[in-house]
């Protein structure tokens, strides 16, 4: 549940809109790069073990994008892999890679090995000259105790439900645009800006490019075959509708990103 902002001034309507999975493919990267460029995404989070990720970090740097950590233990792809930075032979697959089943990684994986692939993360990217705004978890980590200690130790919120020591994300409410029916995703986005009251308010997104590389993420046949091209698509043309921008307007709303602490 989010928890209440701590805003200096109640009567503002604010809005963060946050892009997941930057750097996971070169179609993620761009297109929420464009989106951020045409003034509808404030923030993104870096899959820091991703393929794309160097790239898409010195894109992000360049252009002035704000970026969290996406951190992950897991890689659900079939077509594009990712793996861990650190040994963390109980982290991976037979490939190398991740698990690509959340079942097989709390299986296998030791919590040891899970903190120190964490903190390589997030090390790599303030290595890579990010100055992380907070920290959220791809497709859900091992357990919520460890997410909160590694947000505590470095001082980062989590946009996760952690206990303490996790330092929560001070937000008055998180709406997914991601879940919303593909064919009315601007519509239900417009609405949802019309309903904002004053505080600060989150929608997540995960807007790409629409380019063949989407379609080799997995086969049709996939669970997740939705994530791969119709629900990232049908987010970068909810997000660049003409009604996002203009219900913002009406309702006087701040497009803003979440400051990076300290």
């Amino acid at each position: 549940m989010p928890r209440p902002a701590r805003s200096a001034d109640a009567g503002r309507v604010r809005l963060v809109v946050q892009a997941d999975d930057h750097g996971a493919c070169p179609a993620v990267s761009d297109g929420i790069l464009r989106c951020f460029q045409a003034g509808v995404v404030t923030q993104a989070s870096v899959i820091v073990p991703a393929p794309d990720a160097p790239r898409a970090i010195a894109a992000a740097l360049a252009a002035g994008l704000p970026l969290g950590a996406h951190l992950a233990l897991l890689c659900e792809w079939e077509g594009l892999r990712w793996g861990p930075l650190t040994a963390a032979p109980s982290l991976r697959a037979v490939d190398g890679a991740f698990p690509d089943d959340l079942a097989r990684l709390r299986a296998q994986a030791d919590l040891g090995e899970a903190a120190a692939e964490l903190r390589a993360q997030l090390r790599a990217a303030t290595t890579a000259g990010v100055r992380l705004t907070h920290l959220e978890s791809h497709v859900r980590v091992l357990d919520p105790g460890l997410l909160a200690r590694i947000s505590a130790e470095f001082g980062l919120p989590c946009r996760d439900e952690v206990p303490a020591p996790g330092v929560p994300m001070a937000l008055d409410s998180l709406w997914h645009l991601s879940l919303q029916d593909p064919a009315t995703k601007a519509e239900a986005l417009a609405r949802h800006v019309a309903g904002l009251g004053p505080g600060t308010h989150m929608v997540v997104a995960h807007p790409a490019e629409d380019r063949p590389e989407l379609l080799t993420l997995c086969s049709p046949d996939s669970r997740r075959w939705k994530w791969a091209r119709d629900i990232r698509v049908s987010d970068t043309a909810a997000l660049l509708d003409p009604r996002f921008l203009a219900s913002c307007a009406e309702r006087d709303v701040e497009l803003t990103a979440l400051p990076a602490p300290g």
